[in-house]
């Protein structure tokens, strides 16, 4: 299995910490939160029609985000949903790896809500507190799944060949693809988190919200992206001045990429047919085949949770006004700061 599936997906989803609109806001007084919060009412009025669940309590990041990005605000809102309910590891396993990846990344907000949904789900004290070593007196089984997800958050890159077959042995590919789904969401979320500088809600975590948002609400126009007025158009490109790319001869390139491309996947993936075949009817399906690998691995392993995924994406793309070159810009850095080949 490529790592891809977690790195890429992360990337996508980067743009979501720090919107140009939310970067101009003034810090809040005493909100619990960096940026200012709308209330519940005002957060539930810029929100899309709810069919199911209008008016419950919203979380902190939320009542943030939704001003700038209603509709990614409420992809977001089901995204964690289906991860928190729905996820097929279960809700001790998938508990205990949030919480891991919480731990790594030193996310109070997200610890919290990860030992909230461990407690539901009946977790006792001395359960809580082997999380916090070095898994050594777990079963191999649940110790293989946390040194996973600890590395997969500290360091991606590091996973090894290795590492995935023997989860793959342990949980089969369904469940494999299920833990990197859900580490991918833990991650992104526990940086919205921490860059939105959010804090637990009073009454303390919220439960999962069963929200049902009106899909057929017709989505914002599009603006088309035009140069900002004032930048300068270079008369030719400018250098790169990057030690370790000016170390790369292009030939030597050329073979990486090459011998990337040859490097057998680490899971199976899914034919387009084979896809389409395990999409519920209830989810969308794509106009034209699909041929990207990781998309087709998710989808085929995962169909719900990658569209989530997906919704999350598509409504960002909608809402979204940040400059082309910013973005791909933040891309570059982000692929480049976890090592992310592709």
């Amino acid at each position: 299995m490529s790592r891809v599936m977690n790195l890429k997906i992360l990337v996508l989803l980067a743009g979501l910490l720090l919107p140009s609109c939310l970067m101009a806001a003034p810090p809040s007084e005493g909100t619990g939160s960096t940026f200012p919060l709308l209330s519940n009412e005002e957060c539930w009025r810029k929100l899309p029609p709810a069919v199911k669940g209008a008016g419950l309590p919203l979380p902190a990041w939320a009542r943030v985000t939704a001003g700038a990005l209603p509709r990614t605000t409420a992809g977001m809102l089901r995204m964690d949903y289906v991860h928190r309910t729905r996820n097929p590891l279960g809700p001790e396993l998938r508990g205990k790896m949030r919480w891991v990846a919480a731990s790594a990344n030193r996310c109070e907000y997200s610890l919290a809500y990860a030992l909230a949904d461990l407690r539901s789900a009946g977790i006792d004290e001395a359960g809580l507190r082997s999380l916090k070593g070095d898994f050594g007196e777990l079963p191999e089984r649940e110790r293989a799944a946390l040194e996973f997800a600890r590395q997969m958050t500290e360091d991606a890159s590091e996973v090894t060949d290795e590492d995935v077959a023997h989860l793959l042995a342990l949980y089969g590919e369904e469940k494999v693809v299920a833990m990197v789904l859900l580490l991918a969401h833990a991650n992104f979320q526990d940086r919205l988190v921490l860059a939105l500088g959010c804090r637990v809600e009073p009454a303390g975590p919220i439960s999962p919200l069963d929200i049902q948002f009106d899909t057929k609400a017709a989505p914002p126009a599009v603006p088309a992206r035009k140069r900002p007025e004032g930048r300068p158009v270079p008369d030719e490109p400018t250098r790169v001045n990057d030690p370790f790319w000016l170390s790369l001869a292009f030939d030597d390139l050329q073979d990486r990429l090459t011998e990337q491309r040859e490097r057998p996947s680490r899971i199976r993936v899914p034919s387009w047919e084979n896809v389409l075949r395990v999409l519920p009817p209830e989810l969308p399906r794509p106009e034209h085949p699909v041929r990207i690998k990781w998309s087709l691995v998710t989808m085929g392993y995962q169909p719900e949770l990658a569209a989530a995924w997906s919704a999350c994406t598509r409504a960002f793309g909608q809402e979204a006004k940040q400059d082309r070159v910013f973005e791909e810009s933040l891309f570059w850095i982000v692929t480049r700061t976890i090592h992310c080949f592709y």
